[in-house]
């Protein structure tokens, strides 16, 4: 297990990035952490893989203390992987020989088609004879995932890691690495903005606030029942209505057009209707002039009431 117990980080003045923050992530487990730009979710990912010194609190690998940067000659743990922003590639080895080099364990002809596999499914065949400081930012962040899992971690940590990916290759991407993730038993932490993404990916899903402070979730939790409309926001549409002074949170397909399931009755104006090809998104205003967002499987432009 990868431990987090009570962590504290941030500055000599005392100033706290994160304060008091524990997770543990089980091998086999994927744990999310979600939330706005500046609250500590990089500096959370960086703390779990010792490279960043603990004010308070300690970090325990399979019941082994995770040493910080200035208690080590090499920061960080042989069974910890990170990916992030700053890729952490040789620049003056090839694509490929930047996978081949993290192989130290396996045969040549197992080394070679295991680096190959990985080329292929990150998208670099083509580029496995560049040197990696000539290619661009996106295939760096494709590399650096490559050369994370050529080193078979038992815990990966992912920042941000399908920013820069179109959506053939973060299906593929995706799938590739769940697939080796249940093969492995590993675990993986996942830092993103993107709610959508930890919802279909994630066991666990932790919101963190400023600090660190966190609300945990079901991806199920984190989509039908958000403690706020904020927090609901980062993973889709969530509408927002007062019914008899309650504030009353619902997605755009929970509603109904006659009472029965739901039933409390909401007055409304249609305003807009976008088309997203497999649905329709209806917008319309409220008395209180704000707005919320209805999907259905046509434009809804006669409606005036729904129920929720």
């Amino acid at each position: 297990m990868l431990k987090a117990d009570k962590i504290s980080y941030g500055f000599d003045d005392g100033d706290f990035v994160l304060e008091r923050l524990s997770l543990n992530v089980k091998p086999g487990e994927i744990i999310s952490i979600v939330g706005p730009s500046g609250v500590g979710k990089t500096t959370f990912l960086k703390c779990l893989s010792g490279r960043l010194q603990l004010k308070e609190g300690s970090i325990t690998v399979d019941g082994e203390l995770l040493p910080g940067p200035l208690d080590q000659l090499i920061a960080g743990h042989d069974d910890v992987a990170i990916v992030d922003q700053d890729f952490s590639l040789d620049h003056y080895f090839s694509v490929k020989e930047n996978i081949s080099n993290q192989l130290l364990n396996l045969s040549s002809e197992d080394k070679e088609d295991f680096t190959n596999e990985l080329l292929a499914v990150f998208g670099l065949t083509d580029l496995k004879d560049q040197p990696s400081k000539f290619i661009s930012g996106g295939e760096k962040q494709r590399l650096s995932m490559a050369c994370a899992l050529a080193k078979e971690p038992t815990y990966l940590l992912l920042d941000e890691p399908f920013s820069n990916l179109d959506v053939h290759l973060k299906k593929s991407i995706g799938s590739y690495l769940r697939k080796l993730q249940q093969i492995r038993n590993m675990g993986v932490v996942l830092v993103t903005h993107e709610g959508v993404d930890a919802l279909s990916w994630s066991d666990k899903i932790y919101f963190i606030k400023s600090k660190g402070k966190i609300h945990k979730y079901t991806p199920d939790q984190a989509y039908y029942s958000p403690r706020t409309l904020n927090e609901g926001r980062f993973f889709g549409q969530l509408n927002s209505v007062y019914i008899n002074g309650q504030q009353v949170l619902f997605r755009p397909t929970q509603y109904s057009v006659e009472k029965g399931k739901y039933t409390r009755a909401v007055k409304i104006g249609y305003q807009s209707t976008d088309f997203h090809g497999h649905f329709y998104a209806n917008y319309f205003k409220l008395a209180n002039g704000k707005e919320i967002v209805l999907y259905a499987n046509e434009t809804l432009d006669q409606l005036k009431q729904i129920y929720v």
